[in-house]
């Protein structure tokens, strides 16, 4: 089988030079996720031919960010426009049968018949098999397009979920509680062409680890064949830690805590930045003011790509993905403090701070990893 691939319009738009990277990382995600004979690429499209014993195939492909539609395909030579009619005739005869259908057609390079020419013969040569023509509202929709001396035959077109592919903009360090959040902000950076590299605070032994480990099985599936990495910090000790603090203070300090890990962690992993999935002001320690000291000394840009969504939005994009049926299920381990401050004062913190002395290297050195 033979699937015409259309990548992101966004890559068209690239320099020469950067859109032969994006296509080549397009291409090597590509082969990662599905079961490739071989691949080739002409006049902005990618072919694959997939091997027979590839199963699923479609849904693989529309997980492929970088992918804006694709199409299994019928390609054939022909040497004048009776071919390509007779050739359609052949196709998609049994496709119409009894529906009221529409050609659609689409030419490229120098022929002595126009797109209109295609629409028009191929719509005669189906039209005793079906039950009529509506160019507007069509039951079935057949597609001819015709490239210099090849034609390709389609009648089905599946959606990408575009972007760009993952690879292309570096490792990001994500701070993953395994909520409804963190995996939504993780597949927004995926689908921005980032890695994610996943630290994961762990509040609630093995089953906050179960779920974790589910959620990550899931963004697999969206991470172009990438392997994902995960550290799994022992949390309980830092909760211990910061039972010396002032109870309205916690909450904002277990997130400085988190930031100032995945610092580390960005060093040592080579990242760029740090992800989150924080929403301004969806609960106390996501004020503007929390944000700002939450953040305050942290030498790495923090990408919060949920900050402007409400938690219905969030919850939806969580079902699209595929991770919400198992973050629902995740009991609320950072409620550590019922009198959380909406506004914390950023020179207390850092008072409270010195009083906990903890050391990042070793939690990072004592972390859980493993790599799916």
């Amino acid at each position: 089988m033979i699937i015409m691939i259309r990548p992101s319009g966004e890559i068209a738009l690239k320099s020469p030079r950067s859109r032969k990277n994006f296509e080549h990382t397009l291409i090597n995600n590509i082969k990662s996720s599905v079961n490739v004979k071989r691949i080739w690429k002409t006049q902005g499209l990618i072919f694959i031919e997939l091997n027979n014993n590839d199963t699923g195939y479609i849904e693989k492909i529309s997980k492929i960010f970088g992918i804006a539609s694709f199409s299994p395909i019928i390609i054939e030579k022909f040497n004048n426009i009776e071919d390509i009619v007779n050739q359609a005739k052949n196709i998609f005869s049994e496709i119409v049968k009894g529906k009221v259908f529409a050609v659609r057609a689409k030419r490229i390079g120098s022929h002595n018949f126009t797109s209109l020419d295609i629409q028009r013969e191929v719509g005669a040569a189906l039209y005793p098999y079906s039950k009529g023509v509506n160019l507007d509202n069509p039951e079935v929709e057949v597609f001819v397009e015709v490239r210099q001396n090849f034609v390709y035959f389609y009648h089905e077109i599946y959606k990408g979920p575009k972007g760009l592919p993952v690879g292309i903009a570096g490792k990001t360090i994500v701070l993953f509680s395994g909520g409804i959040d963190s995996p939504v902000a993780s597949w927004m950076l995926m689908k921005r062409g980032a890695i994610p590299i996943f630290l994961n605070f762990n509040l609630g032994g093995d089953i906050h680890k179960k779920i974790v480990i589910e959620e990550l099985n899931v963004l697999k599936e969206w991470s172009g064949g990438h392997k994902l990495r995960a550290f799994i910090v022992k949390g309980i000790d830092v909760l211990l830690k910061l039972s010396q603090i002032a109870k309205g203070d916690r909450v904002v300090m277990l997130k400085r805590v988190m930031y100032k890990t995945a610092e580390r962690l960005a060093k040592k992993t080579g990242a760029n930045s740090i992800t989150t999935g924080e929403s301004l002001s969806q609960v106390s320690s996501q004020t503007m003011v929390n944000l700002f000291v939450t953040e305050y000394g942290i030498n790495y840009p923090i990408f919060r790509p949920l900050i402007g969504f409400d938690k219905e939005e969030i919850m939806d994009l969580a079902k699209k993905i595929g991770t919400y049926q198992y973050s629902i299920k995740l009991p609320e381990y950072c409620a550590i403090s019922t009198k959380a401050k909406t506004s914390t004062k950023l020179e207390e913190i850092l008072s409270e701070e010195e009083k906990i002395s903890i050391d990042y290297d070793k939690l990072l050195e004592n972390a859980e990893t493993f790599e799916i």
